[in-house]
């Protein structure tokens, strides 16, 4: 193939690819290498970027926006799913921050914590406040945000049961 087709090629499935859900430059180039070589991926996504059809500052900040408030996800784990996504680390790092501005602080976690405890009941006892920290680590928040948010939600007979050991 020349070149001008190569190019109408990727172009194509670029399209064909982006019309399914957005994607960041680094997961569409690897998706693109499967067909063609480097520097006609590269020229390709360059194409793409002019078209403001590829913006991995956007993508990133609609991503962990979503992942934020209605998946209920926290900092450190939107941060590692950017970063699979191959997303340059600097954009994630200004997103992560540009989030944490747009939302109010604690909000996105307090609003999680809530819907959470609707469904699941809000912590009686010891093991299952240890229970609700443990799922909340893993959904990517850090320890202090979690301690803030609790004891504003959690009511004060579990905190003493806590306190005393029983």
């Amino acid at each position: 193939m020349t070149d001008p087709e190569v190019q109408k090629k990727l172009l194509n499935k670029a399209g064909a690819i982006l019309a399914r859900r957005p994607h960041a430059r680094g997961e569409l180039r690897q998706k693109l290498l499967r067909h063609a070589e480097g520097r006609d991926v590269e020229s390709v996504l360059d194409r793409l970027q002019d078209l403001k059809l590829l913006n991995d500052a956007e993508f990133a900040y609609n991503f962990a926006f979503h992942r934020a408030k209605v998946e209920g996800w926290g900092p450190l784990r939107i941060r590692q799913a950017l970063l699979r996504r191959q997303v340059a680390p600097d954009i994630v790092r200004s997103t992560i921050e540009r989030l944490r501005d747009n939302l109010a602080d604690g909000s996105a976690l307090q609003d999680y914590v809530l819907r959470h405890c609707r469904r699941s009941g809000l912590p009686q006892d010891r093991k299952g406040l240890s229970r609700l920290v443990a799922h909340l680590r893993r959904r990517g928040y850090h320890e202090d945000s979690i301690w803030a948010v609790l004891r504003q939600i959690i009511p004060a007979a579990v905190w003493q049961r806590d306190d005393s050991g029983d």
